[in-house]
């Protein structure tokens, strides 16, 4: 039987850019505890990795491409929103392709990619990666979509997140041929009318199956009072620290 090959002396940067596999799983390893381990958001050794990402996300290997996932997530949380959100448009471009179907713990972590990608202030860049993804011709994919729209704007609202681009595709969701992509769609409708209210019923009444609307107005009665993010955006996070330093917010 032959030796297995030592990667254990590689550098990271040639363990995650590695043909076998398992080298790769050691390098996206290495890189999680390494970008953790930076004391500094706008470190130059972020830069060194930021054009690998999108390698990472989309990696050949069920087991490579979890832990890429999860490397590029460590990235997003650790570097400067400035670094982070030069790779979204090709890390969003690539989640949506690749992750939103693949196993759970690979869907489960880039979903919190896209979150994360919100978070750094790059909504619009995840809004519309995602509405592409819309149309994709797997809808398993598309129901990955449509749910992390929602989660994005119950997390982060509708100041963050651009309703009226959602109002424009909801209509058409309704439509679609998979019966679970239709049901996420409505569970989007119902999390778009708590911050929209009635003003989200005209732009789907003239194009919903009556059964379809009256769904929906019954899920719409059962909203009581008004709502409010969850999470907030980076520098909102570092503003509110910062007033609580100073003793000026709790």
């Amino acid at each position: 039987m032959a030796q297995e090959e030592d990667f254990s002396k590689l550098s990271i940067e040639d363990k995650v850019n590695h043909k076998v596999w398992k080298a790769r799983v050691m390098g996206y390893e290495e890189a999680i505890k390494h970008f953790k381990k930076q004391d500094d958001e706008n470190s130059p050794e972020y830069n060194v990795y930021a054009g690998l990402l999108k390698k990472f996300v989309v990696d050949s290997n069920a087991v490579a491409q979890e832990k890429g996932v999860d490397a590029t997530l460590a990235f997003l949380e650790s570097a400067a929103p400035s670094i982070g959100g030069r790779v979204v448009g090709d890390v969003m471009a690539g989640v949506v392709a690749k992750c939103l179907n693949a196993r759970p713990k690979t869907k489960e972590a880039s979903v919190n990619v896209c979150l994360i990608c919100i978070e750094i202030e790059k909504q619009e860049v995840v809004q519309e990666e995602l509405i592409k993804g819309l149309t994709n011709k797997q809808p398993k994919i598309v129901l990955a979509c449509i749910e992390v729209l929602r989660m994005g704007l119950e997390q982060f609202g509708a100041k963050v997140m651009n309703v009226k681009v959602l109002m424009k595709v909801l209509p058409s969701l309704f439509e679609h041929s998979d019966q679970g992509v239709r049901g996420e769609a409505k569970t989007l409708a119902v999390e778009m009318y708590k911050w929209l209210g009635a003003a989200l019923k005209p732009s789907l009444e003239k194009q919903l199956k009556p059964v379809q609307l009256k769904e929906l107005e019954d899920e719409w009665a059962k909203i009581t009072g008004p709502t409010a993010p969850t999470r907030l955006l980076r520098s909102q996070q570092k503003a509110q620290a910062t007033a609580v330093a100073s003793g000026g917010g709790g």
